[in-house]
């Protein structure tokens, strides 16, 4: 069951950002926690390409499975989760890759 993965070693941490780079802790409570990583611009344009932008859901769980890192994500359970599992993850890794940033514009 995804949801009892815990939470992560910090061995399992420094391999994760020793491999991706920056990660990110989601801590939905303390019996489910997950790493994410921001996606590249390419990963995205590749999602676009699948044309299924206008399918929400399966953008969101391909965004998941690609950007979760730990744990794995088995898409046979996602119908298991928790409704929001899966979107709110996605707005995390979105938040992350600069998605949404509401930054005031800086004039020069």
């Amino acid at each position: 069951n995804m949801a009892e993965n815990f939470a992560p070693s910090q061995d399992v941490i420094n391999e994760l950002k020793a491999k991706f780079g920056d990660v990110y802790l989601a801590k939905f409570s303390p019996e489910e926690q997950y790493i994410y990583r921001p996606m590249r611009r390419l990963e995205y344009k590749q999602i676009i390409a699948l044309g299924q932008q206008e399918n929400k859901t399966f953008a969101e769980e391909k965004i998941a499975q690609m950007c979760v890192v730990w744990p794995q994500l088995d898409p046979t359970k996602f119908s298991a989760l928790k409704a929001g599992t899966i979107t709110t993850l996605v707005e995390l890794v979105m938040a992350c890759s600069n998605f949404g940033i509401t930054e005031e514009p800086v004039k020069l």
